[in-house]
């Protein structure tokens, strides 16, 4: 049966599906199913049971936010981590993108955010990963921002009165950008869910074609 016949079919019916298979029988549009599950985060094979790192990955940026510890880097760090096995592991069937990196090809493929909106959330992954830092000052010039953290504006991102040009004022206050790191990993949520209806539909492309190297990168079987 193709993945694409589960999108009619009920959870229990999904579940008898895999739990009549091994590991070995599983093909890359299956082990993506398993990889995009949300919900439980694993699935029951006939010789072993496989656990999905994207969900962990979710899990962990959920739960970072009840830690004062935590709150502020781990969840970006996590939905950021998401985002690059999204795009260097999907495309689309039914829509092209002209970039190359993983985060920002699921960003434009599967989000709803703007060219500007993808480089400045590039731009704070980088400054994120390279230094800890909120700031990214660009080497072509082309995005300079200024992050600061909220859970309280309206929109995942807010963007500044003025755009940063990358010189350090006395006073920054206008060329901030804000991003509600709860509203972002909502976002990473829905563009996880489209991945998944575009996968049961049939317009999801498969960028790993080798069902082996699909399962060493993201998902764990424990017999």
């Amino acid at each position: 049966m193709p993945i694409t016949d589960l999108k009619s079919k009920a959870m229990c019916d999904s579940s008898r599906y895999f739990e009549e298979k091994a590991l070995h029988d599983l093909e890359v549009s299956d082990l993506a199913f398993i990889h995009l599950d949300r919900i439980l985060g694993f699935q029951r094979l006939s010789n072993c049971t496989l656990y999905t790192s994207l969900h962990d990955l979710m899990n962990t940026a959920q739960a970072s936010f009840n830690n004062n510890r935590t709150r502020i880097y781990t969840p970006l760090l996590a939905c950021f981590a998401v985002l690059d096995q999204i795009g260097g592991a999907y495309g689309s069937k039914s829509k092209s993108t002209n970039y190359r990196g993983g985060i920002k090809i699921a960003l434009d493929l599967f989000g709803t955010y703007t060219e500007n909106e993808i480089e400045k959330l590039y731009a704070l992954r980088n400054g994120l990963y390279h230094d800890g830092s909120l700031l990214s000052v660009s080497t072509n010039k082309k995005t300079n921002v200024i992050f600061r953290i909220s859970e309280e504006t309206t929109n995942t991102i807010t963007h500044p009165k003025q755009e940063w040009d990358g010189i350090y004022h006395d006073d920054i206050n206008q060329y901030i950008t804000t991003i509600n790191t709860k509203k972002f990993k909502n976002d990473i949520e829905n563009i996880i869910t489209k991945c998944t209806n575009d996968l049961l539909t049939g317009s999801l492309e498969m960028k790993i074609n080798c069902p082996r190297e699909f399962f060493y990168k993201f998902l764990f079987a424990k017999k």
